[in-house]
């Protein structure tokens, strides 16, 4: 699965400490354990004034050190989001049609930066649903179908909550309509944690079908899927695992993590998110 950063800070910050340099730094997990490298692409996006600017290749993080490392030096912002790709395959596709920059992470409309951390396994089904919206898509990765299934939720409801929650619905409701296509399969998703960033504002939605025990890559006891988030005086970090060795809080999920850069000042909250889940685990 891949690897998630974000930081929102009251006033344009370097995410760079965070990035490569703190003792379990994005860059440090890319290579953290052989067995599973995050191998597969890395994005870093930040923004200048509304305007995302994203910095993606298909190439390992860590190998591409320098590179990386310049781009997290440029990623000056309030609102900086990361992604490391360990690439996921649910149409069972040659990996050579996984990996390119349109596949790596972060997405953008324009406007939003959204990560992914996990699988969609029926993006064919999800993405016949986007209407309109279905031309945008530019890769075989389906976290793209899950970024363009939010837009298209966000922009009908203006409420990220809201848009979260008719992604969790429609998995269910396509899945039940298709799941005999797909004998191999138990579920619509594994994981759709993810970042959501904007100039000013920053969600972090962690949620995970029967999440697994796995151990994250530099976190002793923490699950897989678990996402964690601190504060650093005035900026706030949200990554899949902590990334120093000072406090950081889990966010068990299903929760969302909301903070807003508001008269100056940073605004944090996290809550957590009822969800409509099959009945039995709802």
């Amino acid at each position: 699965m891949c690897r998630l950063f974000a930081q929102l800070s009251a006033t344009p910050a370097s995410a760079r400490p965070f990035l490569t340099d703190s003792a379990f730094s994005l860059l440090r997990q890319s290579d953290a354990d052989p067995k599973r490298p995050q191998k597969d692409g890395w994005g870093i996006a930040h923004f200048t004034g509304r305007r995302p600017l994203l910095v993606k290749s298909p190439g390992a993080a860590s190998k591409e050190r320098r590179r990386f490392e310049r781009a997290a030096r440029k990623a000056v912002s309030r609102a900086v989001v990361a992604h490391l790709r360990a690439a996921s395959n649910p149409l069972g596709l040659p990996m050579r049609r996984l990996i390119s920059r349109a596949n790596s992470q972060p997405f953008t409309d324009g406007r939003i930066v959204f990560a992914h951390n996990g699988t969609l396994e029926i993006p064919r089904e999800v993405a016949k649903a986007l209407g309109p919206l279905k031309k945008k898509l530019r890769s075989r990765n389906d976290s793209e179908v899950y970024f363009w299934q939010f837009i298209k939720f966000y922009r009908r409801t203006r409420n990220v909550a809201a848009a979260l929650k008719r992604c969790v619905k429609e998995d269910w409701d396509l899945w039940e309509k298709c799941r005999a296509r797909h004998p191999a399969k138990t579920k619509p998703y594994t994981s759709l944690n993810a970042v959501i960033a904007e100039p000013a504002r920053l969600h972090a939605f962690c949620h995970a079908w029967r999440p697994r025990p796995a151990r994250a890559l530099l976190t002793p006891g923490l699950a897989w899927t678990v996402m964690t988030y601190g504060r650093r005086g005035d900026a706030l970090l949200v990554s899949s695992e902590n990334l120093d060795r000072k406090l950081w809080k889990r966010l068990d999920p299903p929760a969302l993590l909301t903070a807003v850069v508001s008269g100056g000042r940073l605004r944090v909250s996290a809550r957590k998110i009822k969800l409509p889940l099959p009945r039995s685990d709802s």
